[in-house]
């Protein structure tokens, strides 16, 4: 049902609105009525039905196509096999103790000088640090062997 409120709030029903209105010829140049059909401009009677004009066009246009495309792009071929030494790592119970035997150490943080924490002690500065994903961030760094190069 196609019924759609104006701008002050009148209902139209735009179905019934096509169904009444079907035989009067539309506006423009094409010479058919509300439905599609072409009509006799004279006597008003279907010359021919929207349906085979639709096909006639379709048939005799040559920029139209009835092939089926995926809105994707095209499909990755994939080659080879899934072989067991180039099969996806299966992850178990085994696999997660192995891994945390297998971790490597955290490395230490570097202390402050003179006994104090970094949260106590005021930056020399900040540096540029380039993020594997491009961004960049700013560090503060607490002593001039870890100031940025100036060139």
């Amino acid at each position: 049902m196609s019924q759609r409120r104006t701008n002050k709030g009148q209902v139209i029903d735009f179905d019934a609105l096509l169904s009444s209105q079907s035989e009067v010829p539309a506006v423009g140049n094409t010479g058919t009525d509300a439905v599609g059909n072409v009509r006799d401009p004279k006597s008003g009677e279907i010359v021919k039905p929207a349906e085979v004009r639709v096909r006639e066009y379709y048939r005799d246009n040559p920029q139209t196509s009835d092939d089926q495309v995926s809105l994707k792009g095209k499909v990755p071929e994939m080659s080879g096999s899934l072989q067991p030494d180039n099969a996806p790592e299966v992850k178990t119970a085994k696999t997660a103790k192995e891994n945390i035997r297998t971790k490597k150490p955290k490395e230490p943080e570097p202390e402050a000088p003179q006994g104090e924490s970094f949260d106590d002690q005021e930056p020399l500065g900040y540096r540029e640090v380039e993020l594997p994903n491009g961004d960049i961030e700013m560090v503060p760094y607490y002593s001039e062997d870890d100031a940025p190069d100036n060139e």
